[in-house]
């Protein structure tokens, strides 16, 4: 065919609508096998801005969701041990009371079902999860509870119902045997490691804060000599105790009567300064949005936490009706702390918690605007195929019958 001066505007203009309907056929056809408008950010350029900062909002958004998820769960599992404390602790209530009122120690087992208890509440304390330790504060490489710690360590202790001052002289408590007494104290450390010391007394004039001197002024001695309440609370008492985690074995030569009169006996006596726990006291901060941390997190010091290791020690520790009552008190205290514990656990759950939802809402909002910008109504784009592919073919229509025109034609 050739085109004519005369017919040069009318193929030019079929010729061009033809070649737009077919590159709208192509691009039509690319989208709906695609699903999406363009293969790159210059077929939708009135809308890569906005694209854009869906995005970074969006990768932003699923950092917040996994900072909360990884949160709530180290939550929730602290709240799991600390329910099981709780029953820990309501389960030994019982036993102390049980042991207590029918005088049923030993039938019991209550030192045995203390003890228990007390390593039950050490493998609490070092909950662990994803190799973090929950109760130990910044410290959460490391195990927040010193389980050989945890125990009540050896000590000899005066008669619960009868307080003691420095002041008391030995013949006031009713101590004889005159300058004949001596004491010999054996201590062991944890690695098996012994010393022996002697602490020479006279019952007619010395105070019990000239024992107290003898012991602790006994440098190669890994003995210590204080006058507290059992497990820090109650009436002064004379406790002698190994120091460190070992143990200590008392015994009287001579004349004297001292571990006789003074009715020391030796149990446990936690010492209220939680020794046990080897973490820090950093709380920890979640970041769950922009420029907002939420504080979380229980250390394994805790008061409550701390309560409960002092009653169960007690109990592990010796059958006296006395001390088995401070323990049900200390335990009783615990009781009713757990649950202030458990509640500040749980509003830091519910803090994360509104954050979550927060983003989640925002999540499946700009993957909507995501979609809607990226991709194509795949059955509309087949309509609109259907209709350019119909018009395409009507302009090569027309390109072929305007070819065919000529004045003979025009003329028969």
């Amino acid at each position: 065919m050739v085109t004519r001066v005369a017919t040069y505007t009318n193929h030019t203009l079929l010729s061009d609508l033809a070649l737009r309907n077919a590159a709208r056929v192509t691009d039509l056809q690319n989208q709906a096998s695609s699903g999406y408008k363009s293969r790159n950010y210059a077929g939708i350029a009135d809308s890569t801005q906005r694209l854009l900062n869906l995005e970074t909002e969006y990768s932003r958004t699923e950092q917040y969701l996994r900072n909360t998820t990884q949160g709530k769960l180290r939550l929730q599992s602290m709240e799991t041990a600390v329910d099981s404390m709780l029953t820990i602790a309501t389960e030994m209530k019982s036993l102390l009371i049980q042991a207590s009122s029918a005088q049923q120690a030993d039938d019991v087992n209550i030192r045995n079902e203390a003890d228990q208890a007390l390593q039950q509440i050490a493998n609490l304390l070092n909950t662990n999860l994803d190799g973090r330790f929950l109760f130990a504060g910044g410290r959460s490489e490391e195990p927040a509870v010193d389980i050989e710690k945890i125990g009540a360590p050896d000590n000899y202790i005066s008669k619960l119902n009868t307080s003691v001052t420095t002041g008391a002289t030995l013949a006031s408590l009713g101590v004889t045997g005159g300058a004949g007494g001596v004491l010999q104290i054996v201590s062991t450390d944890v690695d098996g490691n012994s010393t022996t010391s002697t602490v020479a007394y006279n019952s007619a004039t010395d105070d019990i804060g000239d024992i107290m001197d003898a012991i602790n002024n006994v440098t190669a001695n890994r003995a210590i000599a204080s006058l507290r309440g059992l497990g820090g609370e109650g009436p002064p008492l004379l406790n002698i105790e190994n120091v460190g985690n070992g143990s200590i074995t008392i015994t009287e030569t001579g004349t004297g009567d001292f571990l006789s009169k003074l009715g020391m006996e030796k149990m446990g006596n936690p010492r209220p300064d939680a020794d046990y726990y080897m973490g820090d006291h950093q709380i920890m901060d979640l970041r769950v949005d922009d420029k907002y941390d939420v504080s979380y997190g229980i250390l394994g010091d805790n008061p409550a936490f701390q309560k409960l290791v002092q009653g169960l020690g007690i109990a592990a520790s010796t059958e006296n009706q006395d001390a088995l009552t401070v323990a049900l008190g200390f335990i009783n205290d615990a009781i009713n702390e757990l649950p202030n514990v458990q509640g500040q656990i749980g509003l830091d759950i519910a803090n994360v918690e509104r954050f979550e939802e927060r983003h989640q809402d925002f999540k499946v909002f700009a993957a909507q605007a995501i979609t809607d910008i990226e991709t194509v109504d795949v059955p509309l784009t087949l309509a609109e195929v259907s209709q350019y592919t119909t018009a395409l073919q009507a302009s090569f229509i027309s390109i072929s019958r305007a070819a065919d025109l000529s004045l003979a034609n025009y003329l028969r």
